[in-house]
């Protein structure tokens, strides 16, 4: 992972939409007809870690179904640290600012894990999100669950300590990471958590010492998490519960019961 100053995203063209598995959750809880319907619009690309999708203020050309890429939403302050204020990954989209009426969005999107997504064009989301669509109806779910996240995030930088904030930061990427080790460069971290590197630094060694993770040139992998989801704060398990209730939901309202 790398700071924000990183290079905007560039996107590797990879297989057509329709020769790759779907592994988004919102594409995936579509039914097979309306996701085939949405196929000709879709196109599988490749997120690199640390590139910018969007920079803050930029007009929105395209929309992002992440799968094993993981997009963080970064706002910048006027003394020039930044801070996170929601990760998105497979449960979601980014450029959520398409589906609410915007057209620009005011946060630097970066990714943080690389890997696929599938890409449509702004315009093309604004035409399927009609009054009713299935799609709609899951993007109107996906906003309430994705707003309470920002909220608890923000809530999080203010009131929580440094290690409870790297620990619950460790545990979401490992999430969407699996199992085994992932990349995590202190400086992006600290960036991303509107903290100082040695923070970063101080709060890592702890973790290590105590058995909780293995680090080694910034490769992290999670030795006890359960014992890390004690040193987080309940930021952590809240967010995970609200996106464990998403995907509990998506069946429910296709189903329009």
């Amino acid at each position: 992972m790398h700071s924000s100053k990183s290079r905007k995203a560039r996107p590797a063209r990879g297989a057509p939409a329709a020769a790759v598995a779907v592994r988004n959750s919102l594409l995936a809880a579509l039914l097979a007809t309306e996701y085939r319907h949405l196929l000709p619009r879709l196109e599988h690309v490749t997120l690199k870690r640390g590139a910018i999708v969007y920079r803050a203020d930029q007009e929105i050309e395209h929309v992002y179904f992440p799968e094993e890429a993981v997009v963080a939403m970064v706002e910048a302050m006027g003394n020039g640290r930044t801070i996170e204020v929601g990760v998105i990954g497979r449960e979601g989209i980014v450029g959520i600012n398409i589906f609410l009426g915007g057209v620009v969005t005011p946060d630097q999107a970066i990714v943080q894990l690389p890997g696929g997504a599938m890409r449509m064009k702004a315009k093309d989301l604004r035409k399927e999100v009609r009054f009713g669509s299935p799609l709609q109806r899951l993007l109107l779910d996906y906003t309430r669950t994705f707003l309470a996240v920002i909220s608890q995030s923000v809530a999080c930088s203010q009131h929580h300590s440094v290690d409870q904030r790297v620990a619950r930061w460790l545990l979401t990427m490992s999430d969407y990471a699996g199992p085994g080790e992932f990349l995590m460069v202190q400086a992006s971290m600290a960036a991303m958590l509107g903290v100082r590197r040695v923070s970063i630094t101080g709060s890592a060694g702890r973790f290590h010492a105590a058995a909780l993770i293995g680090y080694y040139r910034g490769r992290i992998s999670i030795l006890d998490k359960r014992g890390l989801d004690k040193q987080s704060c309940e930021c952590y398990r809240f967010i995970r519960r609200q996106y464990e209730s998403l995907h509990a939901e998506l069946p429910r309202l296709l189903s329009g019961k």
